[in-house]
């Protein structure tokens, strides 16, 4: 895909070459690649295992071979994909909201007590009470 082919409003990961000064200068890293309407120019940025990059990308399909980067494209692919919330990846928002669902299955075993080796069961899974299942 070409430049112009690219959304601007979005990043992308892209294979870039090390600067001199990195550990291993002939490595090829990720990094995001944006649009910044300043320079009206796509640019990088550092790669993502946190060294820094020469600017540009390299053509498209080349091999990434630090290792680090490798380990966190799967999270940035996420991150970058449209769509992506934050709040998804949140530990406090994720925890907050398996607390709701706890507090509404536990309303509904409540409220439906007819069955209650079923409610015992998903009590047990969820980590809610289970003394004095009805």
């Amino acid at each position: 895909m070409s430049d112009t082919e690219l959304d601007k409003t979005r990043r992308y990961l892209r294979p870039v070459a090390a600067t001199i000064l990195s550990d291993d200068p002939d490595g090829v890293h990720l990094a995001k690649y944006e649009w910044l309407p300043m320079f009206e120019e796509w640019a990088t940025g550092p790669g993502i295992c946190g060294e820094s990059m020469r600017q540009g990308p390299l053509p498209e399909g080349t091999e990434v071979t630090c290792p680090r980067c490798l380990e966190w494209k799967p999270d940035y692919e996420r991150m970058l994909a449209p769509g992506y919330r934050p709040e998804d990846d949140d530990p406090k928002a994720l925890r907050a909201r398996l607390e709701r669902i706890r507090a509404e299955v536990a309303m509904l075993c409540e409220c439906c007590g007819d069955n209650r080796e079923r409610m015992a069961r998903i009590k047990r899974e969820l980590g809610l009470e289970t003394e004095g299942v009805r």
